[in-house]
């Protein structure tokens, strides 16, 4: 009796790091078959370490009270020129902002478009949200064209 009670404690004892060993193994194996794929890692690194914002340029049209932001808005929503149109207000100020650029360069040649409606217009470097990739949509698979006709070979 003592004995089938010490066989029965033994088993008991024992099966825990029977599951767990074949945890162990399952993890193991879990991911031998699994290619590493960079791309997928670089992508998920980039999205969490992405915020809602990055340093880059936008156009700011108006600085001032809230009234005079809120009218130059609209007017601009109205005019259907630009519907992207942010109020920023940094005390004591509220500004209209308008575009998100990566680079001076990209701002400086939109600027130049805004300074036809709002000559006070200039670019300012600031914290700016990101901004869609637009790709056209006409452009053909392949833009190498070759002349068979006057060809060099």
């Amino acid at each position: 009796m003592l004995r089938k009670l010490f066989l029965i404690l033994l088993i008991i004892n024992a099966m825990p790091l029977v599951s767990s060993a074949k945890m162990a193994e399952s993890r193991m194996n879990d991911t031998l078959d699994i290619p590493l794929d960079l791309d997928s890692a670089y992508a998920h690194y980039i999205m969490e370490e992405q915020g809602e914002f990055f340093e880059g340029y936008t156009i700011q049209l108006f600085s001032g009270n809230r009234a005079g932001a809120n009218k130059l808005k609209g007017e601009i929503i109205a005019r259907g020129k630009f519907d992207a149109v942010r109020l920023v207000y940094l005390a004591p100020n509220f500004k209209i902002q308008i575009g998100s650029f990566p680079d001076i360069g990209s701002a400086q040649r939109a600027l130049v478009e805004w300074r036809l409606l709002y000559p006070d217009a200039f670019v300012v470097k600031t914290q700016v949200p990101w901004y869609p990739i637009e790709l056209p949509q006409d452009v053909p698979a392949d833009t190498v064209k070759v002349d068979d006709v006057n060809s060099p070979e």
